[in-house]
């Protein structure tokens, strides 16, 4: 067995503004795939949160809509985990942030963060782990490597070109750690990513503790990554961790 595969990137009609599926129906067709699970990674930005609510703790609640529906539709046997995608105000670029419960998105506005620069800190003080989603799509900006503790390799969204050649060979080039989403809008143009856990998550901060887990991997065990995530990408778009 390969472990227990997860989607790591997947949106909700309830929750981002771009959705077109609600989230029983991503359910429905991740544990028809055979999937073992889901991470929702509903957008948290300026533009997706004015959308949600007059105030931004309305917006929060109704942020975590889709998340939760996810969560009551799936039951037993199929695991839904809380992720995000967040957005901040300098760049177009996109982040996957695990390792937090429901309560982190009430603690500040998140959804007007500035930077990069300026979130680091606070993933640091909450244990958050950042992957940089799609990072060389054509609007995105180069940014500080070391500001990250991943990035996506492979993104599976049919209406970007998300250059996922060029964000494989970025990520050795500095030794980061991989991972692999279909980013999950739409029935059609979606095509399949994941990874495989070798453990089974139950909840993002064991996403979380995975990932940094292989962040810390000697470089032998990174290159066999490496290889394994190519090998991957090229049959099944899985990255196996």
């Amino acid at each position: 067995m390969k472990g227990y595969l997860f989607d790591t990137h997947v949106h909700t009609a309830e929750s981002s503004a771009c959705g077109e599926v609600a989230a029983e129906g991503v359910v429905v067709r991740y544990r028809s795939l055979g999937y073992n699970g889901i991470i929702v990674t509903d957008h948290v930005n300026a533009y997706d949160f004015s959308k949600l609510g007059s105030t931004y703790d309305e917006q929060a609640e109704n942020w975590l809509k889709g998340y939760r529906t996810a969560k009551a539709e799936a039951g037993d046997g199929f695991t839904v985990i809380l992720g995000m995608e967040i957005r901040f105000l300098d760049y177009n670029n996109d982040y996957l942030v695990y390792g937090f419960d429901e309560g982190l998105i009430f603690t500040c506005d998140m959804a007007h963060f500035k930077s990069l620069e300026e979130f680091r800190p606070f993933a640091d003080e909450h244990g958050l782990v950042i992957y940089q989603a799609h990072p060389f799509r054509p609007d995105m900006t180069v940014i500080d490597q070391t500001l990250l503790d991943g990035m996506e390799v492979y993104n599976g969204h049919g209406g970007h070109n998300s250059s996922n050649d060029i964000a494989y060979r970025w990520a050795e080039k500095y030794s980061l750690p991989m991972s692999s989403g279909s980013d999950f809008h739409r029935e059609t143009g979606m095509e399949p990513g994941g990874v495989y856990f070798s453990e089974m998550p139950h909840d993002s901060f064991d996403v979380a503790r995975m990932l940094k887990t292989a962040n810390i991997r000697s470089n032998a065990s990174r290159n066999k990554l490496c290889k394994e995530v190519i090998d991957t990408i090229k049959s099944s778009r899985e990255v196996q961790l």
